[in-house]
């Protein structure tokens, strides 16, 4: 069974210096994996069973330089790397474009350029942009030219705005990446739904990853609520015609024009919970290598209970449609001998059952 995974990262030298140093530390623990894309990440690839990985730079990209012109020249640079890596491994990687957000036009000019030089897949968005999110119209070029490339924005979590790190998570920092990265990229995604981001770019497609950033699991009331509101709040007299609004239900954008991978998240009840109220073509496989592993990953996948239709669709299938893959199945050439795929095996499950027993 062919397996494209579509939430792995890397980290270019010339951005890793622009981070904080907490940040760079904490990207320290993976330096090594983060940096290669090359042999060494083919083998663990191979040692795993992944055929080919979607490659984005890791979170925050550009998006937080203050300096238009030095996100735009480093954005084309990474980009440029990125093309050359996808083009000597065109079998094992793909791309999707780092975009300088704060110049929308240039992140859109970007964009194309990568899509239709390099083949890239869309583009990977870091949260919001200053503590705006994309349902801002000042990022309307963006959209506008995903929606007619026909190649998708994956939203991907980061620090949320300062105002609600100061709120919520000032004496709690550890809750950031459990729960507030998630819920600001949920948050973001409704944002975009509720005011007619995909009834202005009914074309326009959207990935974000870790089962859905917890909206599957509160979808049928989130629905409810939301669609209800917004209607009758743009119908009343006091915001009749002025309030940006949906003129669908929630469920109708989340079906049509929202996708979800399972990057980091190997849980079949989660699983379960995101196909029921999505479907399993909304639904695609990722790892999030090298934050997850990709032997647990895999092991997840072999293990999941779907029909093997279903399966297949979640491995590959789903990826091949709306990414516009080949669906030609290119043999691997391993890398990886047989022992290299025991030693993996046998570290990732020491991993697993030490991170079980901390966690209890």
């Amino acid at each position: 069974m062919r397996v494209i995974a579509l939430e792995e990262a890397f980290l270019h030298p010339k951005l890793r210096e622009h981070y904080p140093p907490s940040y760079v530390k904490s990207l320290d623990m993976v330096k090594v994996r983060l940096g290669d894309v090359g042999p060494e990440r083919i083998r663990r690839m191979d040692a795993a069973g992944v055929d080919l990985q979607v490659l984005s730079h890791v979170a925050p990209g550009v998006q937080t330089l203050e300096d238009a012109s030095l996100s735009i020249r480093l954005s084309k640079e990474v980009n440029d790397w990125l093309g050359d890596v996808v083009r000597q491994y065109p079998t094992r990687f793909a791309g999707f474009a780092l975009l300088p957000t704060q110049s929308p036009q240039d992140a859109a000019d970007e964009l194309e350029r990568t899509v239709t030089q390099f083949g890239f897949k869309g583009a990977m968005v870091n949260g919001h942009m200053h503590g705006r999110f994309l349902d801002d119209l000042a990022f309307s070029p963006i959209l506008e030219r995903a929606a007619a490339l026909d190649v998708p924005i994956y939203i991907h979590p980061y620090t949320p705005p300062q105002g609600i790190m100061d709120i919520y998570y000032r004496d709690c920092p550890h809750m950031v990446q459990g729960w507030g990265w998630q819920v600001d990229t949920g948050t973001h995604l409704l944002r975009m739904i509720a005011s007619g981001v995909f009834d202005r770019y009914p074309n326009l497609k959207v990935i974000i990853g870790h089962m859905g950033e917890l909206i599957p699991f509160g979808l049928d009331r989130i629905n409810r609520q939301l669609t209800m509101v917004n209607w009758l709040l743009s119908s009343g007299p006091e915001g009749a015609g002025t309030a940006a609004h949906m003129e669908k239900n929630l469920l109708y954008y989340m079906r049509n024009n929202v996708f979800i991978t399972s990057s980091g998240v190997f849980d079949q009840v989660a699983l379960n919970c995101a196909i029921g109220n999505m479907g399993i073509d909304n639904v695609m496989f990722s790892i999030d290598d090298p934050f997850a592993d990709n032997i647990e990953g895999m092991e997840f996948l072999r293990n999941a209970d779907l029909s093997q239709a279903d399966k297949e669709k979640f491995a590959h299938g789903n990826a091949e449609r709306i990414l516009k893959f080949s669906t030609a199945v290119h043999p691997r050439k391993s890398t990886s001998s047989a022992l290299d795929a025991f030693l993996a095996k046998a570290k990732s499950r020491v991993a697993q059952a030490l991170l079980s027993f901390l966690l209890k």
